[in-house]
This record gives C-alpha cells, sequence and structure tokens, in this order.
C-alpha cells in the first residue's frame, strides 16, 4: 500500500520500495499494489508504469483508469494541478512567472487519510492476504482496514522523517505544519507488526523507542557488476532525483568546490543525471552537463572517472551511494552520504567534508586511474559481503513466510 508516485525505478524511494518488493516476488508471493489515494498523481495527469512493475499482479489507484500501462487521473483536482503546472511551465517559458502556477502539488506521502482513502482500502484489497507491506509511516493508519485475516505487516520506513533537518524539504506536508515530531512518528510506526529499517542507526533508535516491535534492518541491495570499472577522460556523475537535499548539495559543490577542480583539471566535465536538473533553470557552470531523466544509467556509470556524493543534509540510506558502489566505482563524498553505514562503508570511499578536501579527493582520482581501480575493488567486495539482497532481505522475507 502506498502513496508515493512508483511507476519504476524512478528515484531512490522507489528503487527501494520494489528491490523488496522484488526479494518477496522470488520467494513466492503474489503482490498486489494498492494506492488509495489520488494525490499521488502529485500534478501529473497520468502515469505510465515502467517494467519495474511488472512483479504486480494488479495495481490499482483511486480515481484512475488503466489504458494498457498507462494509469490516467479522472480526479478533478489532480487535473486542475496538472493544468495548471502546465500552463505555469509555458508562460516561463514565455518569460513569465507567476508563483502560484509554479507551487509544488502537496506532498501526498504526508498527507491526512480521507474516509474516501480508508473506503477504498476496505472495498479493494485482497481478502484474506498473507500479509500487508505499507510504504512510510503515515500509511501504517491503513492496515486496521484490510480486510482480516490479513497475515503479518510491516511499514518500509525509508528514514526517521522526525531527524530531517527542518531546511530540508517536506517533513510530511505542508498542511501539518511541516516537521514531524519523535512521538509522533514512532506512534504511527508502532500501529505495524514490523517496522522495516533501511540502516542500523535508525533501526537503534525505534527499538529503543518500541521494545515490543520487531525492527528488521534491510539496507537496499544491489547486484555488482563482474568487475571495477575505472571508466576514462576527465568526467564525473551525479545522479540524483529533484529533492533539496540534492538540490543544496550540488549548489555548494558548484559553488565551492567545482572552481578548485577546473582550475586542476580544465578539461574536466559533470554529467548530472536526474530530475533534479529541473532546480537549475538558469543554467550550470562551465563543464556541467545536464542531462534529466536518464532510462539506462550503465553507460553513465560504466564511463565516468569519478562518482560524487556531495550532500549535507538528510537522512535514511542514500540508494545512489549503494547503487555506485554495485557499479565498481571510485566515489567522492561527504560524510552525510554515508550516514548509517559509514563503518562498512567508508574503506571503499574517499570522505571529505570540506569543499577544498572534497576537491583535492576529485583531483586526485583524476589523475590515477589505478587508484580509482583500486577504489572500485573495495566497492565491489562491500557489496558482495554486506548489500546482496540475501544479506539485506532475509529478515523481512522470514517476517512475511510466517503464513506460508
Amino acid at each position: 500500500m502506498s502513496r508515493q508516485r512508483i511507476v519504476g525505478n524512478t528515484n531512490g524511494s522507489s528503487t527501494y520500495l520494489l528491490s523488496l518488493c522484488e526479494a518477496l516476488h522470488q520467494d513466492g508471493h503474489v503482490l498486489h499494489l494498492l494506492c488509495p489515494s489520488p494525490t499521488m498523481f502529485g500534478r501529473w495527469p497520468a502515469l505510465v508504469m515502467g517494467r519495474e512493475m511488472a512483479i504486480f499482479r494488479s495495481i490499482k489507484i483511486r480515481r484512475a483508469v488503466r489504458i494498457g500501462n498507462v494509469y490516467v487521473a479522472v480526479d478533478p483536482m489532480v487535473l486542475k494541478r496538472a493544468f495548471v503546472g502546465v500552463l505555469g511551465k509555458v508562460l516561463a517559458r514565455m518569460g513569465i512567472r507567476i508563483a502560484a502556477l509554479s507551487r509544488p502539488a502537496p506532498y501526498a506521502i504526508g498527507l491526512p487519510w480521507e474516509a474516501a482513502d480508508l473506503r477504498y482500502v476496505e472495498r479493494h484489497a485482497p481478502r484474506q492476504a498473507d500479509g500487508v507491506l505499507v510504504d512510510y509511516a503515515f500509511l501504517t493508519e491503513g492496515i486496521a482496514r484490510v480486510p482480516a485475516p490479513c497475515g503479518p505487516s510491516a511499514v518500509v520506513m525509508h528514514d526517521l522523517f522526525s531527524s530531517r533537518p527542518s531546511d530540508f524539504g517536506p517533513l510530511g506536508s505542508d498542511q501539518t505544519g511541516g516537521l514531524v515530531d519523535f512521538d509522533t512518528e514512532m506512534a504511527m510506526l508502532g500501529r505495524a507488526g514490523a517496522v522495516i529499517a533501511i540502516q542500523a542507526e535508525e533501526a537503534a533508535k525505534v527499538r529503543q523507542q518500541l521494545p515490543g516491535t520487531p525492527v528488521l534492518l534491510a539496507p537496499m541491495a544491489t547486484v555488482p557488476v563482474d568487475a571495477p570499472q575505472a571508466g576514462k577522460g576527465l568526467d564525473l556523475l551525479f545522479i540524483g532525483s529533484n529533492t533539496t537535499p540534492n538540490v543544496d548539495g550540488l549548489r555548494w559543490f558548484f559553488e565551492d568546490v567545482w572552481p578548485s577542480v577546473r582550475r586542476a583539471n580544465q578539461a574536466a566535465r559533470l554529467k548530472v543525471a536526474g530530475n533534479v536538473a529541473v532546480s537549475f533553470p538558469t543554467g550550470v557552470p562551465d563543464g556541467v552537463v545536464l542531462l534529466g531523466r536518464v532510462d539506462d544509467l550503465n553507460p553513465l556509470y560504466a564511463e565516468a572517472a569519478v562518482v560524487i556524493s556531495p550532500l549535507r543534509g538528510g537522512s535514511g540510506l542514500k540508494i545512489k551511494l549503494i547503487e555506485a558502489l554495485g557499479q565498481g566505482k571510485a566515489i567522492v563524498a561527504t560524510p552525510t552520504t554515508l550516514q548509517g553505514v559509514a563503518g562498512v562503508v567508508a574503506p571503499a570511499v574517499l570522505v571529505a567534508d570540506a569543499a577544498q578536501a572534497f576537491a583535492d579527493a576529485i583531483t586526485t582520482l583524476l589523475a590515477d586511474a589505478v587508484l580509482r581501480r583500486a577504489y572500485g575493488e573495495r566497492a565491489l567486495a562491500v557489496v558482495r559481503d554486506h548489500f546482496s539482497a540475501e544479506a539485506c532481505y532475509a529478515s523481512v522475507v522470514a517476517h512475511f513466510r510466517r503464513r506460508k
């Protein structure tokens, strides 16, 4: 059960959720995706399901109709937001910017339940389900509405919302005043039969607060490439969705780090993949290329000499870090990027907090392909030992196997 806009591996949270679902699918479970709120559309009038969504036997979205692999919103509010969004973009291209037309849709994940949402769960959730997996703490209220008996339940925490810095994007919803306090979050998590935590530090906090609830530590799993990829040339790579931590990290990198890198390597180039490009409409520094969303990231990883993660805020586990490790890459990252996995990952990553140290680490790697290959070897070893599907998801699979 989810309220996030899941259409495939388009961002970190979707990738993680689908990876968990794939593990359950491989264990023999038949999966059904239930989306009880049309707010998940945001300002999109339709959702096109990617190939990763084939693991679901059925997908049901309230106030939507299905046409092949496309789900079209029929909710008037969603259609209104879509029209406003398109109008805002058209006017912006003409040089006319109206704040009300560019305002993002409400943060669907944290919106309060509506009575119609709960009724939808009661009517459309599978009867006698073997288990219920809900996406984010805000959806745990819906577990009790799944027709009984519904088997074991669990909530995918993703990260502790209450630990997010107040200036780093939505922490629940604008309608609830932003910050979700720790006690409220624990109460929501406590409604589920188990809590799935993505990293050890946050898992420990929840165990301490909810001693009677199983907390299942399940970091993001990935499948490693066969050999390290040292890349070629002087290309750097950053991949990220349009979230506040990604935007903030890139701005810091552009302003404080990139000039030093370019002074040392005038031909250095940074490729930026993902929807984070939307937040830089007026341009980027010389040597930076905004690619937007890229369907196949493998060629970009293979070609890049260095992968960067200049994040300065956020919580949970940084999915793109695990992905880059699995690609056998040399990585330069901030300590924030390693939150919750530093003890395991640090030997395989060059870590720098200060701008000049970050630039120096990049410059060192760009000059030495042998060193890049060595860090790639370490990265692959870390993934094989700690981030295989078996290592990451065994406890989750066992939790839902109880009814089998």
